[in-house]
């Protein structure tokens, strides 16, 4: 049976990534929810034309100018006697934002994604260290890991040191569900589908997860070398535990691209692979409060800085009553 403390642990450990994971996310959605709300009270508050731009009515909730370029509703369709030649065939879709790649072999697509992942990394890292935001939230992370390093560790250290607890049933699940290898291994496998079925979403889908993937190994590992702290098991380079750093990486971008329904269970397996790694006693608590806040930091920001772009512009989808296509947007 497990001590009541201990099990506090535990289900703490399981359940706060998913809660900080998945409002964390709410908040940036909430600004893409925000963004359509806008378009859609010009366009209502407009006359109405066939063509042209859009722009979001001023408000006192957005001081930062943002310009929109979307698609209008279409017009209603002319009556039978008025119809000119070809009026009945469907309007012109907009094109993908995703370059195709059917026509390419799975040799030329590699060969040019091989030569794409330098640059993919470096952008990757900018995506998650040039922002303020997030060297606030590492920066935040990075205090309370040393508060708990110093005042929680060594209780913890002892509370797991004698007696087996329930998680030792599960064997190293833990440990294999929360092991870098595997997200590696699930990434390849939907980039080589995706390549093979010609699918252009999930090749660039896969592409970001690979790119987050590896700009959290290299921060995880740098870090590791340069701290060089030891783990309960006297092992060299336990802070940050990269177990719980690429498992948050993983669960972040599948909740950027999927939602909550995706992202709750994968933050939960995150927090129950967190918490083998501190019955096992191969990380203390510190180790896996700031993984988990640089898995978080790494997945969201990659996923969400690698939306295609035209000449400066993300593309995003909107749609709504009457509405829907591709949306250009840009902020100063």
């Amino acid at each position: 049976m497990l001590m009541p403390k201990r099990l506090g642990w535990l289900v703490a450990l399981a359940v706060v990534p998913a809660l900080a994971g998945c409002g964390g996310a709410a908040a940036l959605r909430r600004e893409a929810e925000a963004t359509y709300r806008h378009l859609a009270a010009a366009r209502r508050s407009e006359p109405p034309v066939e063509t042209g731009p859009a722009a979001p009515a001023p408000s006192a909730e957005r001081p930062r100018s943002v310009v929109y370029f979307a698609p209008r509703e279409a017009p209603a369709a002319p009556a039978a006697a008025d119809a000119a030649p070809g009026a009945g065939t469907e309007p012109e879709r907009p094109a993908a934002p995703f370059a195709s790649i059917e026509a390419a072999s799975f040799g030329d697509v590699l060969k040019s994604d091989l030569r794409e992942t330098p640059r993919q990394i470096w952008s990757g890292t900018k995506h998650s260290f040039a922002k303020p935001e997030n060297l606030l939230i590492l920066g935040a992370a990075f205090g309370a890991d040393r508060i708990v390093r110093h005042n929680l560790d060594s209780r913890i250290r002892d509370d797991f040191r004698h007696d087996d607890t329930s998680l030792d049933e599960t064997g190293d699940f833990g440990s294999v569900i929360g092991n870098p290898a595997l997200h590696f291994g699930i990434a390849g496998a939907w980039y080589l589908g995706a390549v093979r079925q010609g699918d252009a979403r999930h090749h660039a889908m896969s592409k970001t997860m690979f790119e987050a993937l590896a700009v959290n190994a290299l921060s995880t590992g740098l870090l590791k070398v340069s701290m060089n702290e030891r783990a309960p098991n006297d092992e060299r380079y336990g802070w940050p535990s990269g177990h719980t750093s690429s498992s948050v990486c993983f669960a972040a971008v599948m909740h950027q691209y999927y939602g909550w329904k995706a992202g709750v269970p994968l933050y939960l397996l995150a927090g129950y692979s967190a918490a083998t790694r501190l019955e096992d006693r191969e990380h203390d608590l510190s180790d896996l409060v700031f993984g988990a806040a640089l898995g978080w930091v790494v997945g969201h920001s990659v996923a969400k800085g690698e939306l295609p772009e035209v000449a400066g512009f993300h593309v995003l989808p909107y749609g709504g009553p009457g509405a829907g296509g591709l949306m250009l947007m840009k902020q100063w």
